[in-house]
């Protein structure tokens, strides 16, 4: 299977940048100049990010000819690791997993000794309420693109559009796309930011190549196209965080020679786990690890992931300290790492994931609707 790493300059928080030049904001890192061509020509921006469709989903259950196919404008790369929690802080934030803090979905945090769900705020293993939700998004707080063009544009349409995790937001896709539509329809210059959970939300049960799947790609270029003629002089730019590929789970503590030499659980995520090991097993830990899984994931060192940028450039947020692991192992293939909850492997029924390197998790389209109106 193809590895594929995030590419600096044509990635996702790339593509972030770009907005925030066009509306005045210093941009923190470099943009896509692709983008910063089109959108320079409009004044009306709807961002629309679907959870997980990256480009090998799209080409998978859509024909050539549909819309969101025919209309892309380039491919770009998530962040890494290509997952919810890294990629949508990243366009979100303009900046980089290392910088935001927000490296994947369940990190370890000293004061609680535990792997927290960020999002959540649940023990990963046991899944009760750890930490109040609020508490990790004030510690990894940062400025987002809405609030920073926003503040730049007081006079401009500036907002969001949320499933229902956010209060007042959608419970159904008819929802969100009655929602979306409604800020296309305030007249003037806008920029709006939607996201929506499919269709990561049920690939992971489901599957890449399930008919489900394609039932729900396939309605979301059917809503898109009929949103796009309704808003003709509206550029929408659709994207996804990241892509999924079908999985097989693999338990990291059942070796006994390798579980020893654990700290603890692995954090971050199944398929770019973060291992924190025993001061002095470190040469050991790497023998023993690479013998087992040296075929399907890569093993990188604390040092190295830092110095070779892999959760980003910049400044490390400070919590990134406790959060990187003393190794992170990275998946290169169908497997994926696991954790034990109750006696058994936590997600032995889950069919799809991501957050490793494979081209299909990796490689997100930029598809760009009425890119031909001009403000």
């Amino acid at each position: 299977m193809k590895i594929t790493y995030s590419e600096p300059g044509n990635d996702i928080v790339n593509l972030s940048n770009s907005f925030l030049k066009r509306f005045g904001v210093t941009p923190f890192h470099d943009t896509i100049k692709e983008v910063d061509d089109l959108i320079a020509k409009h004044d009306q921006i709807i961002v629309m990010l679907f959870d997980g469709m990256g480009k090998a989903l799209l080409e998978r259950h859509l024909s050539a000819g549909a819309l969101l196919r025919r209309n892309k404008l380039k491919t770009i790369t998530s962040t890494f690791p290509p997952t919810t929690v890294a990629s949508t802080n990243g366009l979100l934030s303009g900046r980089y997993p290392i910088e935001t803090g927000w490296l994947g979905w369940a990190q370890y945090f000293s004061e609680h000794d535990a792997n927290i769900d960020v999002f959540s705020g649940r023990d990963n293993i046991t899944k009760e309420p750890r930490v109040d939700p609020d508490t990790i998004k004030a510690k990894l707080a940062y400025d987002d693109i809405i609030e920073l063009i926003k503040r730049t544009n007081p006079a401009m349409h500036v907002t969001s559009v949320w499933p229902s995790f956010r209060q007042g937001g959608a419970e159904t896709v008819e929802q969100f796309f009655a929602s979306i539509n409604k800020e296309a329809s305030v007249i003037g210059p806008k920029f709006v930011y939607g996201y929506w959970v499919q269709p990561d939300l049920d690939c992971h049960d489901a599957g890449v190549t399930s008919e489900k799947i394609g039932h729900i790609i396939r309605d979301i270029n059917d809503r898109m196209e009929k949103l796009a003629k309704r808003h003709a002089s509206t550029l929408f730019i659709v994207l996804a965080d990241h892509g999924l590929i079908d999985v097989e789970f693999v338990s990291p503590y059942a070796d006994k020679r390798l579980s020893s030499l654990l700290v603890r659980n692995f954090s971050n995520e199944p398929r770019s786990a973060n291992f924190y090991v025993k001061t002095g097993k470190e040469r050991r830990f790497a023998r023993i690890f690479n013998k087992l899984y040296g075929r399907n994931f890569i093993l990188k060192t604390r040092k190295d992931i830092l110095n070779e940028e892999w959760y980003g450039k910049g400044a490390p947020h400070p919590s990134t300290d406790e959060f990187i692991g003393d190794f992170v192992a990275v998946a290169t293939d169908k497997y994926s790492f696991d954790q034990i909850r109750e006696g058994k492997m936590a997600h032995e029924e889950m069919k799809a994931h991501h957050a490793g390197l494979t081209e299909p998790e990796m490689l997100i389209d930029v598809i760009a609707l009425n890119k031909s109106v001009r403000k």
